[in-house]
C-alpha cells in the first residue's frame, strides 16, 4: 500500500451519454447540476473501444486494455462456432480489475450496475450487478435484503414488454419508476455501508436514447427529457452528500447517434457470395442475460408466425410488396396483436467465409477460420488475401448518391495491436452515414429508417481537489481510465495498460501531478505487447 493518503473516489457512469446532447441540454437549464459540475472540473470527450459498445468498453473502463488484451470484445463471444454464441461474463476477463487492485490495496469498493461484474469477483464486497447477469441472484451478499427493504423490489431492467410493444409514454414512466427504486438503494449504501470507491452506472441515458435519441437531439423531447433532468437531480444529491474529499468522475462507455440510412451488410456478403443462407436460424449457447430472459417470458404468450427464407426470397422480388409487408408488421403487428414473428433465415457456416454472426455488433465482422471454428472454412493461406479483397471491396461500395457507407476498414491488428485472440473479430468498420444492419429482411441493400445507435464519443468530467477546474481537454480515450485512478490513489499502473495516466487533467501543483507513474513490473514480452498497443491506438486517433 502506497504510503499517501487513501482518497475516497466516486465513479458515476451514464451509459451512453454524450457532450452533443448534455451540452444543449446544459445551455438550455436542464441539468443546472451537471453545469456547476463542468465549471469545477476538467471535461474531456472520452473515446469509446472498437467496438463502441457496453460490454467491451466497461470492461476497459476497469482494465485499463483495449478488448483484444482483456477479452471481452462483444456482448456475445464465438465458442467452437460462430453459429454458436454466448452471453459474455465477468469470467471472461481475462485481467485483473481495477476494483480488485484497489482492494489488494486495502480499499473497500462498492460497485452497483456495472456490466461484467457477475459473477462477482470480489466475495467480501458489495456487488449489484448489472443487465449482464445470467442467473437469479444480483444482490451480493444477499443479506443486504434483510437490511434494507429496497433490495427486495430491485430490478435490473425496466419492463421490457413496454418496450417491445413501442409503448413509449409508458416506458418512460417505468424508467423513472426503476431509476427512483435502484436509487433508494444507491443513497441507502453510500450513507450506510463503508466505501472508499464507489460505482453506479446510470444504464437509464442509454435506454431511453436507443428509444428516443433523434427526438432529443432533434426537438428536446420533453417525455424523454424526463430521464435526464432526474438523473441531474441525482447528482445534486451525490454533490450534497459526497465526503468533502473525495474525488468524483462522471464518464460514459459510447456516444451517441442517429443513423437515417441502412445497408444490410449481410445481404451484400451473400450476394457477393461470401455468405450462404439456410432455413436454420443461429444458436445461443448459455444462460441467458436476465434482459434476453424477460423478452423471450414475454414472446412465450404470444402466438408464434414463423417466417423462413423462401418468404424472404420472395419479397425481395417484389420491393412495393416488401414495403407494405413491413408497414404493416411495426404500425399494427408489433404494437397491437400477440404476435411474435419468428424469423427463420439464418446462415450456412459450412459455406459462409464471412458474416456478422447473430448477437455480434454491427460494425465488426468475422472471418469463418478454418484452424478456430470446427465449421470454418477459410485457410490460413487464404485468410490475408480475403482480407484485403474485403477491405478493397467495402471501400469501393457507393450508394445511389455516390456516396461510401464507411470512412475507414480497420484490420483487427490495426485496432488491438498484435497477440489478439483468434476468436476476436477481423474486421471493423467506422461508419460514415449509414448504420449496418445483419439481418435477411430487405431484398434490398440500402433502407431509410432511423436508428439511434452507439457513435465512439463518450463524456469524461472529473471534479476534485486534485483535477484543474472549468478545464476542457481535447480528449481521453477510455483504456486511461484504469491507470488515471490508480495514479490518483498512488498505486502502481501495471505495464500491460494500453492506456496511460493523462496528467493533463491534474491540477498544477496537485500531489497526482508531481509525483512520476510507478509501473508494476512484468516480462519484456508483455510490456512489448502494450508499446505496439499504444502506437496503434495513437495512430487511430490521428
Amino acid at each position: 500500500m502506497s504510503s499517501l493518503q487513501k482518497k475516497k473516489i466516486v465513479v458515476l457512469g451514464l451509459d451512453g451519454a454524450t457532450w452533443k446532447l448534455l451540452d444543449p441540454l446544459m445551455k438550455r437549464g436542464y441539468m443546472p447540476t451537471l453545469a456547476s459540475l463542468v465549471k469545477k472540473g476538467t471535461r474531456a470527450t472520452l473515446k469509446s473501444t472498437y467496438p463502441a459498445m457496453t460490454a467491451p468498453s466497461w470492461t476497459t473502463c476497469v482494465t485499463g486494455k483495449n478488448p483484444g488484451h482483456h477479452g471481452v470484445f462483444d456482448f456475445m463471444l464465438p465458442t467452437d462456432s460462430l453459429s454458436r454464441m454466448k452471453f459474455a461474463t465477468g469470467k471472461d476477463i481475462v485481467d485483473k480489475t481495477l476494483y480488485e487492485m484497489l482492494h489488494e490495496h486495502g480499499y473497500t469498493p462498492i460497485l452497483i450496475n456495472l456490466p461484467g461484474s457477475y459473477p462477482p469477483r470480489l466475495k467480501d464486497a458489495i456487488t449489484i450487478t448489472s443487465l449482464l447477469t445470467q442467473g437469479d441472484e444480483w444482490i451480493f451478499p444477499a443479506t443486504l435484503k434483510d437490511e434494507f427493504e429496497g433490495f427486495k423490489k430491485y430490478r435490473l431492467t425496466p419492463d421490457e414488454s413496454l418496450r417491445l410493444k413501442e409503448r413509449k409514454e409508458y416506458y418512460i414512466e417505468d424508467l423513472l419508476k426503476h431509476l427512483d427504486e435502484q436509487m433508494a438503494c444507491v443513497q441507502w449504501l453510500f450513507n450506510n455501508k463503508p466505501w472508499d470507491f464507489f460505482f453506479y452506472l446510470f444504464s437509464h441515458t442509454d435506454w431511453i436514447s436507443h428509444l428516443a435519441y433523434t427526438e432529443l437531439i432533434e426537438d428536446f423531447d420533453e417525455s424523454s427529457l424526463r430521464i435526464f433532468k432526474k438523473i441531474d437531480e441525482y447528482f445534486a444529491w451525490f454533490m450534497q452528500h459526497i465526503p468533502t474529499d473525495a474525488h468524483l468522475i462522471i464518464l460514459s462507455d459510447h456516444g451517441f447517434a442517429s443513423y437515417k440510412k441502412v445497408f444490410y451488410f449481410n445481404k451484400w456478403l451473400e450476394q457477393q457470395g461470401y455468405l450462404v443462407t439456410n432455413d436454420a436460424g443461429d444458436q445461443m449457447k448459455g444462460a441467458a442475460t436476465r434482459r434476453a430472459k424477460e423478452a423471450a417470458k414475454i414472446q412465450s404468450k404470444q402466438k408464434k408466425l414463423r417466417v423462413g427464407k423462401a418468404a424472404f426470397d420472395l419479397l425481395a422480388r417484389f420491393p412495393l410488396l416488401e414495403r407494405g409487408v413491413k408497414w404493416v408488421y411495426h404500425a399494427v403487428v408489433k404494437k397491437y396483436l400477440p404476435i411474435h414473428v419468428s424469423v427463420s433465415v439464418g446462415i450456412d457456416f459450412s459455406k459462409t467465409k464471412v458474416c456478422f454472426p447473430k448477437g455480434s455488433y454491427i460494425t465488426n465482422a468475422y472471418i469463418n477460420k478454418a484452424w478456430v471454428y470446427s465449421d470454418g472454412i477459410v485457410s490460413h493461406e487464404e485468410y490475408p488475401q480475403l482480407i484485403q479483397e474485403l477491405i478493397v471491396k467495402i471501400n469501393s461500395i457507393r450508394d445511389t448518391e455516390g456516396k461510401s457507407i464507411v470512412k475507414h476498414v480497420y484490420t483487427r491488428e490495426e485496432v488491438y495491436g498484435e497477440n489478439v485472440p483468434d476468436k476476436a473479430p477481423d474486421l471493423f468498420f467506422e461508419l460514415a452515414d449509414y448504420w449496418f444492419v445483419g439481418q435477411f429482411h430487405s431484398g434490398q441493400l440500402f433502407g431509410h429508417e432511423i436508428h439511434n445507435k452507439h457513435d465512439a464519443d463518450g463524456i469524461f468530467l472529473c471534479v476534485g481537489s486534485e483535477f484543474q477546474q472549468n478545464t476542457k481537454i481535447d480528449h481521453l480515450d477510455m483504456q486511461d481510465i484504469t491507470p488515471l485512478i490508480l495514479h490518483l490513489s498512488g498505486l502502481d499502473v501495471p505495464k500491460s495498460c494500453d492506456g496511460h495516466v493523462p496528467f493533463e487533467v491534474f491540477a498544477e501543483g496537485a500531489e497526482s501531478a508531481r509525483r512520476l507513474v510507478r509501473f508494476s513490473q512484468e516480462t519484456k514480452s508483455t510490456e512489448k505487447d502494450r508499446i505496439q498497443s499504444v502506437i496503434q491506438s495513437l495512430k487511430m486517433k490521428k
